[in-house]
C-alpha cells in the first residue's frame, strides 16, 4: 500500500465517522425536542424552551455544516478510491462519480438534504422550521443506507437490507444522538441556578429513557440482522478481521446497554425521589458522558467497518 492509497483510506474512514457523527446528532436533538421537551408543554415552562432551543440552533446549524462539509469530503475520497488520488479534484471525474455511479445519485440527494437543512436553520423564526429539519434530519439519516455495504445484492435481499439499515440508523440516531442534548440538560441542571432545570429533567429523563428502550431493541435486532447478512456465521465472526472488529462493536453496545440500565434502574429512581438530587444527577450526567465516549467508539468502528469487504465474501471465498 503507497501513501496515496493509505492517505485515501484514511480520509475515507475519517470523513465517515465525522458524517455519522454529525447526522446522528442533528437527528438526535431534533427527536429530543419532539418527544422530550413538546410532549406536555404545560410541564416544560417557557423560558426552558426558549434556553433549549436557542441551544438546538446553534447545534443543528453547525451540524448540518459538518455534515455537508463531511459528506463533500466523503465524495472526494471516494472519487480518489475508484479513479485515484490525482483524479481526485478532477471536475469530470467528481461528475462521473456523482452521476454516473448509484453511489454517487444516492449521494446528489444526500448533499440536498444537507443544504436544504442548512438554509431553514439560517431561516428567520417560522413555525414551520422545527418539523420541516426534523424531516430533512431524518432524509439525511437514512440516506446514508443508500450507500456501502446496505446496497450489494440483487432483488429482495438488497431492498430488505436497505431497510433494516435504515430502521438500524433511526434507532441509532434517537438513541446516541439523543444523549448529546441530555447530557446539555443535565448540565443546565447541575448548575448553580438549576433548580428550575432539575424539574425539567425530572420529566424528560423518564421520557428519554423509555425511548432508549424501543432504541436499543431496535439496534439488537437490525444488528443481528445486519451480522447475519455480512457475516454469516459465528466462525466468519471470530476468524476474520472484519467479523472481531465487529465484534468490538457489539461489546461496546453491550456495555453501552448495562450503562443505560444502570441509569435505568439505580439513578432514575433516585432522581425522581430525593428533593435535592445533586448526586444521581452527577452520576447521570458523567454516566452519559460515559455513554457518549463509547458511543463514539461506536460510530469509529462502523467507519472502518465499511471501508472493508464484508466477513462474508472473504469466508466464502
Amino acid at each position: 500500500m503507497n501513501f496515496g492509497t493509505a492517505a485515501v483510506a484514511e480520509l475515507l474512514i475519517v470523513s465517515r465517522l465525522v458524517q455519522f457523527a454529525a447526522v446522528i446528532v442533528v437527528f438526535g436533538c431534533c427527536a429530543f425536542r419532539l418527544y422530550g421537551l413538546g410532549v406536555d408543554p404545560i410541564t416544560t415552562s417557557a423560558d426552558a424552551l426558549t434556553t433549549f432551543e436557542a441551544w438546538f440552533w446553534r447545534v443543528t446549524l453547525v451540524g448540518a455544516i459538518v455534515a455537508l462539509l463531511s459528506a463533500l469530503s466523503l465524495l472526494l475520497a471516494t472519487a480518489a478510491n475508484m479513479a485515484g488520488s490525482a483524479a481526485a479534484l478532477d471536475p469530470d471525474t467528481i461528475g462521473t462519480v456523482l452521476f454516473g455511479t448509484s453511489f454517487g445519485r444516492a449521494w446528489c440527494w444526500h448533499l440536498a438534504f444537507a443544504v436544504l437543512a442548512i438554509g431553514v436553520c439560517l431561516t428567520p423564526k417560522a413555525s414551520w422550521r422545527m418539523p420541516a429539519t426534523l424531516v430533512l434530519s431524518f432524509l439525511l439519516l437514512v440516506s446514508l443506507a443508500w450507500v456501502g455495504h446496505a446496497v450489494e445484492g440483487q432483488g429482495p435481499v438488497r431492498f430488505m437490507h436497505q431497510i433494516n439499515q435504515m430502521v438500524h440508523l433511526l434507532a441509532a440516531g434517537l438513541w446516541l444522538g439523543g444523549l448529546v442534548p441530555l447530557s446539555w440538560l443535565l448540565g443546565r441542571a447541575r448548575s448553580p441556578s438549576g433548580a428550575a432545570w432539575t424539574s425539567v429533567a425530572r420529566d424528560v429523563v423518564p421520557r428519554f429513557s423509555q425511548m432508549g428502550y424501543a432504541a436499543v431493541a431496535l439496534l439488537a435486532a437490525t444488528g443481528a440482522i445486519n451480522t447475519l447478512v455480512l457475516v454469516g456465521s459465528f466462525e466468519a465472526l471470530v476468524s476474520t478481521p472484519y467479523g472481531r472488529l465487529l465484534g468490538l462493536k457489539i461489546l461496546l453496545f453491550s456495555i453501552m446497554v448495562v450503562l443505560a440500565l444502570i441509569n435505568r434502574l439505580r439513578l432514575l429512581p433516585r432522581l425522581r425521589r430525593e428533593p435535592r438530587p445533586s448526586a444521581p444527577l452527577a452520576a447521570l450526567a458523567y454516566s452519559v458522558l460515559f455513554e457518549q465516549a463509547l458511543g463514539f467508539a461506536v460510530l469509529a468502528v462502523v467507519s472502518v467497518l465499511g471501508t472493508w469487504p464484508p466477513a462474508i465474501h472473504h469466508h466464502s471465498g
